[in-house]
């Protein structure tokens, strides 16, 4: 995983991470590390002193058309609905809504405290 693959993954869970990280009183230390990313700094050295768990900066999600049980064997995916991806190219998120669905990231970039641009999938 590289890091513009680490940064939108840091983007995703940064909500759950404000909220977890401040019931801890280390809202302070997830701001500083927010900050050395927007400054250019590797996600997993600035993240390196949160205790985030590996799989959230490092592990990627679901491949579309792979979800276990998910599909008919034999059988492919059309693409519907939206693609919601970086407002700046800046990371890698492209995160797929499907007609109806739940915006990912609530629609916005954590990050950066923009909108996410959002394409047709």
């Amino acid at each position: 995983m590289n890091d513009r693959e680490r940064r939108a993954a840091l983007c995703s869970a940064l909500p759950w991470l404000m909220e977890d990280l401040e019931q801890d009183g280390r809202l302070a230390e997830l701001d500083t590390a927010v900050r050395a990313v927007l400054a250019d700094t590797p996600v997993l050295e600035a993240t390196a002193g949160l205790d985030i768990p590996p799989h959230v900066l490092g592990e990627p999600g679901p491949v579309r058309g792979e979800e276990p049980g998910d599909m008919v064997p034999g059988t492919r995916r059309r693409s519907a609905g939206e693609s919601y991806r970086c407002p700046d190219g800046w990371c890698s998120l492209n995160a797929v809504r499907a007609p109806g669905g739940q915006l990912p990231s609530g629609g916005r970039c954590w990050l950066r405290d923009r909108p996410l641009r959002v394409v047709e999938a």
